[in-house]
């Protein structure tokens, strides 16, 4: 169930995660359970005002498993001057900030028992490993993470992902993805997803990340006969959607 009014989180615990983000530990002041399943987020008020007015509000997966409900955990990377990311990646232990959630659709059905195909791009890894590590997951009969990075990138390790999924979750990680924004990206991830396809078809395929690449693969995987509905999206930037609203 979404919060309501204007609660508060705190930041319990902070440690840097790669070159360039923070791996927050984040407890409800009141106490209270945060009620989120894998794979959803939270909007966090980090407290800045933007030109024009508005507060500088961010959503963040969380990755944490949802058998813990009072702690859990976000990653944030400081993305240049970024209000929301720079203010989260400098903030003490002990802080509080308004919130709101959980949000999103991006998780497994309840009792689900099929076969799942987690698609990350970028930092949708962190998305990822909250579905991976759900209660729902556990019922899969097979679940498979495909993560497609640029090469070199530090927003979180290779290690740092595994040791935190479970035992059953088999991991892939390509990391030759072009830049975010080349005219190829998109067509270079079609063609890895595909790849993992040759196994036999999946019930269920869940993405998160880069929008410019998430909606074309949509297509695709349609074109391949994924049935209407089992292909869910969470865009964390370049969204079409919004920017033709």
């Amino acid at each position: 169930m979404a919060t309501q009014g204007n609660p508060k989180i705190r930041i319990a615990h902070a440690t840097p995660l790669g070159d360039a983000a923070r791996l927050l530990r984040l407890e409800r002041v009141d106490g209270a359970e945060l009620g989120f399943a894998g794979g959803q987020y939270v909007i966090i008020n980090t407290g800045v005002t933007l030109p024009g007015g508005r507060l500088a509000k961010r959503a963040y997966s969380l990755l944490s498993s949802d058998a813990e409900q009072r702690t859990v955990e976000i990653a944030v990377k400081r993305i240049g001057a970024g209000p929301g990311s720079n203010v989260l990646n400098d903030i003490a232990i002990g802080a509080e900030l308004e919130w709101s959630g959980p949000w999103g659709k991006l998780r497994l059905a309840p009792g689900f028992s099929g076969r799942a195909l987690v698609i990350a791009t970028d930092t949708g890894i962190t998305a990822a490993l909250g579905i991976a590590r759900s209660a729902a997951a556990a019922g899969a009969a097979q679940l498979d993470l495909l993560w497609l990075v640029e090469p070199g990138e530090t927003f979180a390790s290779e290690p740092f992902v595994r040791e935190r999924l479970p035992a059953a979750v088999r991991l892939a990680v390509a990391r030759d993805l072009p830049p975010i924004g080349h005219p190829e990206r998109p067509a270079r991830a079609c063609a890895l997803v595909e790849q993992e396809l040759a196994a036999g078809p999946y019930d269920a395929v869940l993405c998160a990340g880069d929008g410019a690449i998430l909606y074309p693969l949509r297509d695709r995987l349609a074109s391949l006969g994924a049935p209407e509905g089992s292909v869910l999206l969470e865009s964390f930037f370049n969204n079409p959607m919004k920017k033709s609203s």
